[in-house]
């Protein structure tokens, strides 16, 4: 009788369904990767003279992230999200003669709001908070100082299973400015702003 309730029991949990979290409601984390592209718009001193540069800086954009989200009724999601990326790509003396900056790693922390275009499809609006790390090199000098700054975007994302969805968006993110005094840095002679594009694809699992 035992062994038959043991059976019975595990036959029970082999054809019982997996749980099933609700399509854009409660936790859930995730991976992104895309295209990023940096600019800097960056003007440098030297010898009582000023030049003015541009650069963009092209690369693979990666990152994961973890968040939350309130389906308040059948069409209106209300999301939190926390998030940590990097890049593959570098400005160098192209910016102008004797520096290079490179992008490291970036935190942020947006809020969305999406509409439910139909029961498996979200479409959304999100901005926030972001913080980026930069590195100087000029002359010798390495330097590297974190920058707080804002962030908007849009998206689209698919439920593919209860528990899984996809996600297709594009963010623009802009950096304070390094000052003209270029003490925050180091670099006297060095002032500098970033703005970001990205367009990413990514993968949430919901639990």
């Amino acid at each position: 009788m035992r062994k038959f309730s043991s059976l019975a029991l595990l036959g029970l949990a082999v054809s019982a369904p997996a749980f099933a979290a609700e399509p854009f409601n409660g936790p859930y984390v995730g991976a992104t990767l895309g295209w990023q592209q940096d600019r800097l718009n960056l003007s440098v001193t030297d010898g009582g003279v000023t030049q003015s540069a541009s650069a963009t800086a092209d690369g693979l954009g990666f990152g994961g992230s973890l968040g939350y989200d309130f389906k308040l009724d059948d069409s209106i999601v209300l999301g939190l999200e926390a998030s940590i990326g990097g890049t593959t790509g570098k400005l160098t003396d192209g910016a102008a003669p004797g520096v290079s900056i490179k992008a490291g790693r970036t935190l942020g922390v947006t809020g969305r709001l999406g509409f439910l275009a139909a029961p498996e499809t979200l479409v959304y609006a999100k901005g926030g908070y972001v913080n980026g790390r930069f590195s100087f090199r000029d002359s010798g000098d390495n330097v590297s100082t974190n920058k707080d700054g804002w962030t908007l975007g849009a998206g689209v994302e698919q439920s593919l299973t209860p528990n899984i969805s996809a996600r297709l968006e594009y963010a623009y993110s802009k950096f304070g400015r390094f000052g003209e005094s270029g003490a925050d840095i180091g670099l006297d002679q060095i002032s500098a702003r970033f703005t970001r594009n990205e367009i990413k694809a990514g993968v949430n699992f919901r639990f």
